[in-house]
């Protein structure tokens, strides 16, 4: 595969062989189908990762194993995938996870629903449907974690989102320096990470509020 050098020159022993060869599969895969259809902008493959990849991999640490009663792998809701960043970079880390991706895009859903069959992920499941509040209360109730990057929800639908979610709970956003009112009434900041290559970007890991 013409891109593992490059993962492993970026991850290091941090990622295990299996995940490199995973990451470098969907890159390539990303590659062929961006020449017809743009899912992700014009770039060196190196700059994908960092720019994608690595922000998608620094967030691992936020989907922590399941806490509930009766144990099981904890899940993951990634609204808004697009090309798979971070929910299909996270799947490929933990292929016995589950993992939903949300894409309202029908091509981008289909090159989701193409990657997941060719990295052998058969714990993704991809809903091509518009992400509102109902979605929200649908989907949200049983996972551990949900991510959103490079998109903004309308407040009401982040303010459903955070009330599906267990009581243990996060939201991780990749975020500007402000975050909207609405997140910082429904939501506390648990961890928040600075993002090397974007001095105006950060991701923050967010533990919702329970009132009454």
């Amino acid at each position: 595969m013409k891109h593992r050098h490059l993962f492993q020159r970026e991850f290091g022993a941090g990622l295990s062989p299996e995940a490199v060869d995973r990451l470098a599969r969907h890159a390539e895969l990303l590659e062929r189908w961006n020449r017809v259809v743009r899912l992700v902008g014009e770039a060196e493959p190196g700059e994908w990762i960092r720019r994608h990849y690595a922000e998608s991999v620094a967030a691992r640490g936020y989907w922590r194993a399941s806490t509930g009663e009766g144990g099981g792998e904890p899940g993951l809701l990634d609204i808004g995938s697009g090309a798979g960043f971070p929910g299909l970079v996270l799947a490929a880390l933990y292929p016995e996870r589950p993992v939903t991706l949300v894409e309202a895009r029908e091509r981008k859903a289909a090159f989701l629903a193409e990657a997941a069959r060719e990295l052998d992920l058969p714990n993704v499941r991809v809903v091509r449907e518009r992400f509102d509040g109902d979605l929200a209360v649908q989907l949200a109730g049983a996972v551990e974690c949900a991510t959103i990057r490079g998109l903004r929800l309308p407040e009401p639908t982040m303010a459903r989102l955070v009330e599906a979610l267990p009581e243990e709970g996060r939201l991780v956003v990749w975020a500007g320096r402000r975050l909207a009112s609405g997140l910082l009434d429904t939501c506390a900041v648990e961890q928040e990470m600075d993002l090397p290559d974007s001095p105006h970007r950060r991701i923050l890991c967010l533990r919702p509020l329970r009132r009454g």
